[in-house]
């Protein structure tokens, strides 16, 4: 998950197929400077920090002047050009200095980084590359306006895509800003040509340019692309870039349903439709199946009962089986300072979409535990993980932090 997620991994698969030779990744002040002031001044850029999620800190930005040079390195951006800029997040826009810009990326807001409307704070090279800081720089491609492409994956097996179309005017198209949500089952023969080349070409070649030959792929997981040709380009040539891998903590969409929000405060597993409970339970049922192909040692239900329980129910969940042929643990985590335990919780505790991930894996034959990550039971936490044979991580970005833990020494 750490290296997948990472924002760097676009640059590990620049050479297949599905990525761009001219992405860049930065992890000091003086590389991204000297860097993002030679690729700026050639063409529309794309900025993208590691952290976060849902857009924050991935900007879009453009020239003011347009006086883009014609070949890569002929010129660099002078640190008083203007910047025409849209952060993703909710497509607001601003206009900044490249040395405005670059201040705020590295030091935040300062005297030099001038007023900022975003609501992340910037800093996104803080504790250099050991500690996840890092900038990728993308070739910005126009037609992203046209909308993006999520592939949504089990291991090997696409179980769906979703067609993400921003708003009028909009570039991003995360949720929240306006955007249009399509859905299309795995074989949609208008993508055909991308699914083809994905899954037959490209994926074979993921795990090993990422330098994890001897890892399978994620159990759960996504690839949203990007259209990268001209306009008018046949549909069986056209090529799609990687935008982002996503492996950490995907929803599932149908289940959106037991997602708490101001106005669903009790919102739970029971509010999910017969229709779309059916659906998530396909995917936990062919997650279930996939994990069972990738673990080797069975084992007994483990006791949990060294770290605190948090949830207030397992409602849905289906009975543990007396002799599971491996045991798992879904790992979850419960921001006590924020409204329902954070943004991605129904009213019991659990993520909105826990139930059937973990009934996906009982359905398999394997017991499948739903346990709270404390960061004041660090270390009982590990040593009863240690008793599982996997674990699967529901830990969504930023929430360990803000429940006063430590990001890296959980992933350490």
């Amino acid at each position: 998950m750490e290296f997948m997620g990472a924002k760097d991994a676009l640059c590990k698969v620049a050479n297949l197929n599905i990525g761009l030779p001219d992405t860049l990744a930065y992890y000091d002040e003086a590389s991204f400077s000297a860097g993002f002031k030679k690729t700026m001044a050639f063409q529309p850029r794309v900025i993208k920090q590691n952290r976060g999620s849902s857009g924050e800190g991935i900007w879009i930005i453009k020239l003011k002047a347009g006086n883009y040079c014609k070949a890569y390195g002929e010129r660099s951006c002078s640190d008083d050009e203007v910047l025409d800029m849209m952060e993703a997040n909710d497509n607001h826009a601003e206009t900044h200095t490249v040395a405005e810009f670059i201040e705020f990326c590295v030091n935040g807001r300062t005297g030099k980084s001038g007023t900022w409307t975003s609501k992340g704070v910037g800093k996104y090279l803080e504790g250099g590359k050991a500690a996840g800081g890092q900038l990728v720089d993308q070739r910005f491609c126009p037609r992203i306006v046209e909308g993006e492409l999520r592939y949504n994956m089990v291991v090997d097996s696409l179980v769906g895509i979703i067609h993400k179309k921003p708003a009028a005017g909009g570039i991003s198209a995360v949720g929240g800003t306006g955007s249009i949500y399509t859905y299309y089952g795995s074989e949609e023969p208008k993508f055909k040509t991308l699914t083809e080349n994905f899954l037959k070409r490209d994926l074979v070649h993921v795990m090993p340019s990422l330098g994890l030959a001897s890892e399978p792929v994620p159990l759960w997981w996504t690839t949203d692309f990007i259209l990268a040709s001209p306009e008018g380009t046949p549909s069986d040539q056209e090529k799609w870039i990687v935008g982002e891998f996503n492996c950490s903590c995907v929803g599932i969409s149908k289940c959106l349903a037991a997602y708490c929000k101001d106005d669903t405060p009790n919102a739970s597993y029971s509010d999910i439709s017969p229709e779309d409970l059916k659906e998530a339970q396909k995917y936990g049922d062919l997650m279930g199946t996939k994990a069972y192909g990738l673990l080797e040692n069975a084992g007994q239900i483990v006791d949990v009962s060294r770290i605190t329980r948090i949830a207030k129910d397992y409602i849905g969940l289906r009975p543990q089986p007396l002799a599971p042929k491996f045991k798992l643990a879904l790992a979850q985590i419960y921001v006590r300072s924020q409204s329902y335990g954070g943004s991605d919780k129904s009213s019991n505790g659990h993520r909105y979409d826990s139930i059937p991930f973990a009934n996906g894996m009982i359905n398999s034959g394997m017991s499948c535990q739903l346990i709270h990550y404390t960061h004041e039971e660090h270390k009982t936490f590990f040593e009863v993980c240690k008793q599982f044979d996997a674990i699967i991580v529901r830990c969504n970005p930023g929430q360990i932090k803000a429940d006063g833990g430590d990001q890296g020494k959980f992933d350490d």
